[in-house]
């Protein structure tokens, strides 16, 4: 029997599996080589490759017929399985691949729009482009609204004061941080205070949006009135209003980019902390479709990285 000294690592490939398990079916090379469409000289150098990674004999060889060998009984019996295995994911995956199509919708709230959710539209379009993906901008109450009345897929919203309908999976609590122009006075400073704050012009949200009307209460409750000097209606807007020093912002750690655009500076708020709920809403009794499976396999990691940050 084979007792040659194994190589590092293994390095094996289908062709050599599905070689060694024909010759285990067949009991002999011709026949393995007429069913694989090969030659038999190929056939007989891939089981002698593969018995040369595992550092056994498979088979015993003679002018007449292959025997198995006992290692070769118990190896060709895995390869089987395996092949069996291997041979129905695929056929999983082919299906799974012709029923991702049609149309997704999906609600989001517009701090998860400026830049997390492109990057998961952008993987999912590449992995399934027969779906086209409709994507709703709105404040918490339209995202709550969209899943509630189930014209949305599924949101990513406020979990906060949900009806019964409505489920929330994936909740995190995300830190805001505040946004000055960088040469801003308070620029040097590692951590700011929300009293620090209270003087400056502010570059606000809608009153309708859960974020501002968070910051409000929170402001509020500390005795503090924040002076909401500019409105916008978008996170790319703020961020460009702040980088042109038209005033400070405050925003959640999902609508920080992966660098702090030009102009701007990014501080973490401290004093009272600025925290904030939001997972991703679904209706409770009704399942999500392949198209929704789908994409929240990709948005869910790069959600909770961001939310993180």
């Amino acid at each position: 029997m084979m007792r040659e000294r194994r190589p590092r690592g293994f390095e094996v490939s289908l062709k050599h599996l599905r070689a060694a398990n024909s010759v285990a079916v067949y009991g002999s090379f011709t026949a393995a080589a007429a069913d694989l469409g090969m030659t038999q000289s190929a056939v007989s150098r891939l089981v002698l490759q593969l018995e040369r990674q595992l550092g056994v004999s498979l088979f015993l060889r003679s002018t007449r017929n292959v025997i198995l060998t006992a290692p070769g009984r118990e190896f060709t019996a895995s390869i089987q399985r395996l092949l069996a295995d291997l041979g129905a994911q695929v056929d999983n995956a082919r299906a799974l691949g012709e029923q991702i199509k049609g149309r997704l919708i999906v609600s989001c709230l517009l701090s998860l729009t400026h830049h997390v959710v492109p990057e998961a539209v952008l993987k999912y379009r590449k992995a399934h482009p027969g779906v086209e993906i409709h994507l709703r901008e709105g404040l918490g109450s339209q995202v709550y609204e969209d899943v509630r009345s189930g014209f949305a897929d599924f949101g990513v919203g406020n979990v906060t004061a949900l009806g019964h309908e409505v489920v929330s999976d994936d909740v995190v609590q995300e830190s805001c941080f505040a946004i000055l122009p960088s040469r801003h006075p308070l620029r040097d400073k590692s951590t700011l205070s929300l009293r620090e704050l209270r003087n400056e012009a502010f570059v606000s949200l809608p009153t309708g949006s859960g974020l501002r009307q968070q910051i409000d209460s929170v402001a509020t409750a500390n005795g503090i009135v924040l002076k909401h000097s500019t409105i916008v209606e978008q996170f790319g807007t703020l961020y460009d209003f702040v980088g042109a020093n038209v005033g400070i912002s405050i925003v959640p750690a999902s609508a920080l980019p992966p660098r702090a655009p030009r102009g701007v500076v990014v501080k973490r708020l401290v004093s009272p902390p600025l925290v904030r709920k939001i997972g991703i809403l679904r209706l409770k009794n009704r399942p999500l479709t392949p198209a929704a499976t789908g994409f929240l396999d990709i948005f869910r990691p790069l959600f909770l990285s961001a939310s993180r940050r």
